[in-house]
């Protein structure tokens, strides 16, 4: 016989989990007595509910792993849905456990009791309370493996406390793994007979491609065919962005995000090879038509994204490394000769176009203004870390677009990017999942002064359990996303996006590392100080206001 809270923490050691992260609550104690018991799996006590899940969520997303959150009935439910919600949108893998009241107390009008589980149910890949101690084992044999099978997402497990507190005769959890599929071959075989008659293929990686580790089946496919790569903003990094035949980002037909080199390919293409694409908002500038030249061939591991928002000419259901595998396998006879010899002229295109494009940008990359150009500010630190030993994960708004257009990520998951909710405040408290993930890596986040203000008391989270991250917030003194629009469409009628604070000096009063910085000569050395470092520090630089992004930038706009 066993206690059950003891059994899910057992459980949680099997599957490999890291940590739980978590904020107490009555119904949940019993497995926090478990945690203390069982210190191979650590209990990171975070401020927030919400940043109980984002973090689990960095986890998730830096390592390919399954992250564990666990949250308390009532408010705690409610303040971890929007992070929840942020993981199902953007396909990570969790396992949220929720608290609930002794079954003998339902229905009763208890504390905190209202149908929570309901409301989550379109928000995640499976919910379920468990209705007995004895089905413990089977519940997150099954939560492991939906969560991070298929199209990954959150599950969430709800265990009454006189469930947790029960004593019963389990039997011993075996670990899960993730269950994938490959093609139809007869799919196979028709995408090689359109590839036949393409002159200007071109791949388009998502975040499937990085899910399923596709990196190097996609490197050896798009070298032995002399196929550019480009990747949507989520999938940046699943080819490495040094090589000769990547692209950076882009996006079909056009993507918000996209280098200037992408938008000539995707112009141009008259083949596009699509690997676990959603084809949503910014990776589509809403939508365009579908160029009439343009055969589009889709792969997913989710039926229900195939022809979704785009008719495909042809759409086949599988996991990304599987396919590129049966492709290269079921092709290499057929197009033995096919673009062979046309790798050098495919990356000396790429490359004249990405220099012209990059000349264009560097009057701001470089400039000497202040307040800083946010785009001098990203170009700076990122060239300053190691990009093959650095995380580098980004907040929402504005903050997105000046940071990632153009970092080079140089190895899979080295790069976080996010969108599918946008939920301003994820990077910070994500930052420490990636590092409790990753501890020989640098772990770095760009973000806002809004979005630090939503979680930014994890930075005590980070000084009290010593997790290095090192966090920049271009400050423009507002909600830069907002400040824009109104500009844009309502006369610069400025109202509720001015915002004030000394943001280094809560970071000192924390526990971590601030400095604030106002001129560009001062940045490297106050970088340096910062990585230096030996817990969780904090750079406050004041960067330009309205600065356009990208997309009006390139477009005069």
């Amino acid at each position: 016989m066993v206690r059950v809270a003891d059994a899910i923490v057992d459980i949680l050691q099997t599957e490999g989990v890291r940590f739980v992260s978590t904020l107490p609550g009555d119904d949940i104690l019993p497995i926090f007595d478990a945690l203390h018991k069982n210190a191979r799996v650590p209990l990171i006590l975070t401020r927030h509910e919400q940043a109980t899940v984002y973090i689990a969520d960095g986890y998730a997303r830096s390592t390919g792993e399954v992250g564990v959150a666990m949250v308390t009935k009532g408010p705690g439910r409610c303040n971890a849905f929007t992070a929840i919600v942020n993981a199902f949108t953007d396909c990570v893998p969790l396992v949220v456990i929720f608290g609930h009241s002794s079954r003998k107390q339902l229905a009763k009008g208890m504390l905190q009791e209202v149908p929570y589980l309901d409301t989550f149910q379109t928000m995640a890949k499976w919910t379920f309370s468990v209705p007995s101690a004895e089905r413990i084992p089977e519940v997150f044999r099954r939560a492991f493996t939906v969560a991070r099978s298929g199209r990954p997402g959150p599950v969430i497990i709800e265990i009454p406390q006189d469930i947790s507190m029960a004593e019963a005769d389990l039997p011993p959890y075996q670990k899960t793994r993730r269950v994938r599929f490959g093609p139809d071959p007869d799919d196979v075989d028709k995408l090689i007979e359109l590839m036949q008659q393409a002159k200007r293929p071109l791949f388009y990686a998502g975040r499937g491609a990085l899910w399923s580790g596709a990196t190097q089946r996609l490197i050896k496919v798009a070298e032995a065919y002399a196929i550019p790569v480009m990747a949507t903003l989520p999938a940046k990094g699943a080819m490495p962005e040094d090589h000769p035949l990547c692209l950076g980002l882009g996006g079909y037909p056009r993507a918000v995000y996209s280098t200037g080199q992408s938008r000539k390919f995707a112009e141009d293409a008259d083949l596009v090879i699509a690997l676990g694409c959603s084809f949503r908002q910014h990776a589509t500038s809403s939508w365009l038509p579908k160029p009439a030249q343009t055969k589009l061939v889709q792969v997913d591991v989710d039926p229900a994204e195939l022809h979704k928002n785009y008719a495909a000419d042809l759409v086949i259901l599988a996991d990304i490394e599987l396919f590129l595998r049966a492709l290269f396998e079921q092709s290499r006879s057929v197009l033995s000769s096919w673009r062979k010899g046309m790798a050098g002229d495919i990356a000396a295109e790429i490359r004249e176009l990405k220099t012209k494009w990059m000349d264009s940008w560097n009057p701001r990359l470089t400039s000497d203004e202040i307040p800083m150009n946010p785009y001098r500010v990203c170009w700076d630190v990122t060239h300053q870390l190691d990009r093959r030993k650095t995380i580098l994960l980004h907040d929402a708004g504005v903050t997105r677009a000046y940071v990632s257009h153009h970092y080079e990520a140089l190895n899979p998951l080295g790069f976080i990017g996010f969108g599918g909710t946008s939920a301003m405040g994820w990077s910070t408290p994500a930052a420490l999942g990636a590092k409790l993930g990753n501890p020989d890596k640098t772990v770095v986040n760009f973000t806002g002064d809004g979005s630090f203000g939503m979680t930014g008391m994890e930075i005590e989270t980070a000084a009290r359990n010593d997790i290095r991250t090192l966090t920049i917030i271009l400050n423009n003194e507002s909600l830069g996303a907002s400040r824009e629009t109104l500009h844009d469409r309502f006369k610069g009628h400025e109202i509720g996006i001015a915002l004030r604070g000394d943001y280094a000096g809560v970071a000192r009063a924390l526990g971590a590392f601030g400095e604030r910085v106002e001129k560009p000569a001062d940045l490297q050395p106050a970088l340096a100080r910062a990585l230096a470092h030996e817990g969780p520090a904090v750079l406050e630089i004041g960067v330009k206001p309205l600065e356009p992004r990208p997309w009006r930038s390139e477009s005069g706009v």
